[in-house]
This record gives structure tokens, sequence and C-alpha cells, in this order.
């Protein structure tokens, strides 16, 4: 007797306590085993010493394997387990694909706007302390010498998190959320609330807020969680490759690291022209579900 679709007739609570504890079980297995490569292979162990590559080159494996526990095998597991259908097609046309990219990657002048209004906000310290470490150590991350540290923050960076990310939260969250609220755009709220608050980041939080919205829109439109993960690799991406030596930003809203405030005359033509580019996007997936 297989366990594909073993859980498929039990109840939502059910369900929910099976993808919690396999979330639980996973990241703990998984953490178990990046730290354990990590201590065989690397002379610094567990080491948070940011200014030596080599540790940082672990901390990143670490991450790694931290991310698929957290998110990628516990929602493959849960889908094998209870045939959810997380909606993994490929029904769109090349021009949806192509407008996704575009839009991500109009959308940065306008996001960093909306990140320096969010970092104005007065926030209490302890909060503040949530995000300090990991901007530490993205910037850390960013630190690229040679094409194999690209493509390793490609990979740990842009494609787990797009692929795991979009899984939980999309994939699963947004499309519970629409059956038991009966409302897609509460439910697209809802899940991009949690999105935001799960990076632990308030400083963030309402720019990130509105990547979860517009996510969420791209998924529920299109009806492929394959157009979300492209949408969210192209994100990361951007930030990864634009910090790589050869094609390096140095200042500007494109740059991760930048300390240039963005004109809001920029800011304002972003928004356009991803309301422009949006529209288009629904035409065009509207079409292809007619």
């Amino acid at each position: 007797m297989g366990f594909k679709g073993i859980y498929k007739d039990k109840s939502s609570a059910t369900k929910i306590g099976i993808l919690f504890l396999l979330i639980f079980v996973s990241v703990i297995l998984l953490t178990l085993v990046g730290s354990a490569i990590v201590l065989f292979f690397s002379d610094f162990g567990l080491s948070q010493d940011l200014s030596n590559q080599v540790a940082v080159n672990y901390l990143k494996l670490l991450q790694l394997f931290s991310a698929i526990g957290l998110f990628v095998a516990p929602t493959l597991l849960y889908t094998y387990l209870t045939d959810f259908n997380y909606k993994l097609l490929f029904n769109f046309k090349r021009q949806s694909a192509f407008l996704v990219i575009v839009i991500m990657m109009l959308i940065t002048p306008f996001i960093g706007w909306l990140l320096e209004m969010n970092m104005s906000i007065p926030f209490p310290d302890w909060i503040l302390r949530l995000g300090n470490d990991s901007e530490k150590i993205v910037e850390s991350f960013l630190k690229m010498n040679h094409l194999g540290d690209l493509l390793f923050n490609l990979l740990v960076i842009a494609i787990v998190p797009a692929i795991g990310e979009e899984l939980l939260f999309r994939g699963y969250l947004q499309q519970s959320f629409s059956k038991w609220l009966s409302n897609p755009h509460v439910a697209i709220i809802v899940t991009a609330v949690l999105f935001s608050a799960i990076h632990l980041h308030f400083q963030g939080f309402f720019p990130r807020f509105i990547l979860g919205v517009l996510l969420g829109y791209l998924f529920y439109w299109s009806g492929s969680l394959w157009l979300p993960i492209l949408a969210h690799f192209t994100n990361n991406a951007q930030a990864v490759i634009i910090s790589y030596p050869t094609f390096k930003v140095d200042s500007g809203v494109y740059s991760v690291l930048s300390d240039v405030e963005v004109d809001p005359m920029m800011a304002l033509f972003s928004f356009a022209s991803v309301v422009v580019l949006l529209f288009m996007f629904y035409k065009t997936v509207s079409i292809k579900k007619d």
C-alpha cells in the first residue's frame, strides 16, 4: 500500500496539522544535515564570521538546507500525502511570462521608495534589532568573487526561495484562505501579510507586503503557480546579478546596498508602468482562459 493521497479525505484541521508537523520535522532534520556537513568539512564550525568568505559560503549552505527544510520538502511531501493541487500548470502564453519579468524589473523603484517610507516609521528598538543580523548576512552573501559565487547565490537567494515560498504562501495558504473565507481578494491580502511578517524585517514590511499582493494576483489571475515563482525569482535574482562585479551597480534604486534616495517621480513612473503592464497581463491571461 502506497502513501500517495493517504490523507486526501481527512478534515481541513487534520491536514493543517499534518503540514505543520511536516514543516517542524523537515526543518529540524535538514538543518541538522546542513549543520553536520558544515561541521565535517569546515574548519570554522558554525561560525558567524561574516568577514571570512569561506565561513560565509558555509553559512549559505546552511541557509540552503534550512530553506529546503522549511518550504520545499514539507510542501512537496504534503501534496504527495494529500493530493493537494498547487496548480503548477504551464497554461500561460510566453507573453505572460515576459510581462511578469518586465513588471518585476520595473517595480523596483516604487518598492525602493516604499522601503524608504517604511524605514522612516519609528519602530521600537526591539523590533529593529530583529532585522539587523539578516541585513548584515545578506550584505555578506552578496559579496562575490567569481562565477561560482554568482551561481550559488542564485540557487540560495533566488531559486530555492522562489519555489519554496510560493509553494507555501500562494500555492497552499492563498488557495486555502480563498476556500475558507470565500473571498479571493481577502485571501491575497491575508497571505501577503503573513508572507511579509515571516521575514521578521519590519522596516521592509510594507514593500514586501505589496510584493506579496502582486504575487497573489499574478497567481489568482493566471491560475498557474509558475508565474509568481518566476516573478519571485526575477525579483531576487536581479539583486544578486547587479551585485556581481561584472554587472555591479554601486548606487541607485537597483542596488540592494544603496543609500541613494529614490526620486519620487521615478517611483511614480515605476508605479504607473506596472499598473499598465498588469492590465496587459490580466487581459492576456483572461484571453487564454477564454
